[in-house]
């Protein structure tokens, strides 16, 4: 039997590692909504460099979740779950942790190419991934915002899937949930 087949639930650290990433994810919308009404300066700037220090967090923990998956695996769904719906998962899963490196990565190399010296926190000096480019920064704001909206398109879904188990009390939303039952199936 593989890990697959023996995991019934996600343990404690799954649940932890996916719930700190839908709050940083929530502050990363909020920054950014705040950040985009404001005129240029001081107070936008700093709302900015914590936009993308959070983004940067959210970058390291998805590495690190992606290596706990790829070491414990995932609970299969119910067989009540129709082949269609389980594709739609995967796929959805699957966008949902390619947005969560692109859009970070995105961030990155845009304010690399805008000039601006990254950093998370302004603590930890991190290196330009693009050299100053007016054209390129442009190019990938466009990307930035473009990744942004497939995110606005996949959470939604990715949350409306969760509440629509757990109104089917089928054990997919529950065992997500902090101390809900998990481990090795008996």
């Amino acid at each position: 039997m593989n890990i697959k087949e023996a995991v019934r639930g996600y343990g404690a650290a799954a649940k932890a590692l996916h719930w700190l990433t839908a709050v940083l994810v929530v502050l990363q919308v909020t920054l950014s909504l705040r950040s985009w009404k404001l005129p240029p300066g001081s107070v936008k700037n700093a709302l900015l460099g914590q936009h993308m220090s959070v983004g940067l967090c959210v970058l390291l923990l998805t590495l690190v979740r992606l290596g706990w998956r790829r070491q414990h695996g995932a609970p299969a769904l119910p067989e009540s779950i129709s082949p269609r719906l389980r594709w739609a998962a995967r796929v959805n899963h699957g966008l949902l942790y390619v947005l969560l490196l692109l859009l970070p990565l995105s961030g990155w190399t845009m304010v690399s190419a805008a000039g601006i010296a990254p950093s998370l926190f302004g603590i930890v000096p991190l290196p330009a991934l693009l050299a100053t480019s007016t054209g390129s920064h442009q190019v990938l704001k466009l990307v930035h915002l473009t990744l942004n909206t497939l995110l606005f398109f996949a959470l939604p879904l990715h949350v409306g899937a969760a509440l629509w188990h757990g109104l089917r009390r089928d054990g997919v939303f529950a065992r997500m949930l902090p101390g809900a039952g998990h481990g090795p199936a008996a």
